[in-house]
């Protein structure tokens, strides 16, 4: 019986270029998890990184939103080298 794979970013979670530079962000500075990585949003908004990682277009609130969404599909512990 083949079973096929889902991928974590299934069709009801396809987070947008900001919220994907912000999860590379938060596993470059110590997340592990997509709870982390939420976790790790206040940081972000306090540091000068958030024009690097979200543009001009993103803001944190928006990037919080989507990982919001993100956690109730996948769940915190869902691993961010599996994510990326």
């Amino acid at each position: 019986m083949d079973v096929a794979v889902s991928s974590p970013w299934d069709d009801e979670f396809d987070p947008s270029a900001g919220a994907r530079s912000t999860l590379r962000w938060a596993h470059e500075n110590g997340a592990s998890t997509l709870g982390e990585a939420y976790d790790m949003l206040e940081q972000l908004e306090l540091s000068n990184d958030v024009p690097e990682v979200l543009g001009h277009d993103d803001t944190v609130d928006d990037v919080r939103e989507e990982l919001e969404v993100g956690i109730g599909i996948v769940g915190p512990d869902a691993l961010l080298t599996t994510l990326l």
